[in-house]
């Protein structure tokens, strides 16, 4: 990812790459049917092992070029929005299209429009706070107390 903020968006990407690492369940595509596991992301390629639906489609290992991902999730980093002869485009082929609209449909801030099928990205509002485990520590001892001061009594005449 060469040229003028480069390193920015290969440091996006790669934050792309992990969080589809770091997918823990099956994924559904938001069109079509069937589902996907992430099996690895590289700068290479992502490998995804989709499992069909339909009886005549056979489980298989798909590989999706990083570099097309990539290209494309610098134009919704711009703002800009991909429908689908776009995502074709980037893909290369229908399919390869579908697949990245799949990945792209993961990622935090990414927007799915059903009618017409597009896809754009805003950055998350929410970002989740994380707990972090604070270690116990015994409290101090509560100061002592001042000790009270006693008014004088003045003495009466009697």
């Amino acid at each position: 990812m060469a040229g003028r903020g480069g390193d920015v968006d290969g440091a996006r990407f790669a934050d792309v790459l992990r969080h589809l690492r770091a997918l823990a369940s099956s994924c559904e595509p938001p069109i079509g049917v069937g589902s996907f596991d992430v099996l690895y992301a590289s700068d290479a390629e992502i490998v995804v092992w989709y499992t069909p639906v339909r009886e005549h489609q056979q489980p298989a290992e798909v590989a999706i070029p990083a570099a097309q991902l990539a290209a494309a999730w610098r134009v919704l980093m711009r703002g800009e929005t991909l429908d689908e002869a776009a995502l074709e485009a980037h893909g290369g082929s229908p399919a390869l299209g579908r697949w990245l609209l799949a990945l792209l449909a993961q990622l935090p801030g990414v927007r799915v429009c059903p009618e017409p099928l597009a896809l754009d990205w805003s950055p998350p509002s929410d970002i989740p706070l994380v707990p972090v485990a604070v270690p116990a520590m015994a409290a101090p001892a509560p100061a002592p107390r001042p000790p009270r001061r006693r008014r004088a009594r003045a003495a009466r005449a009697g």
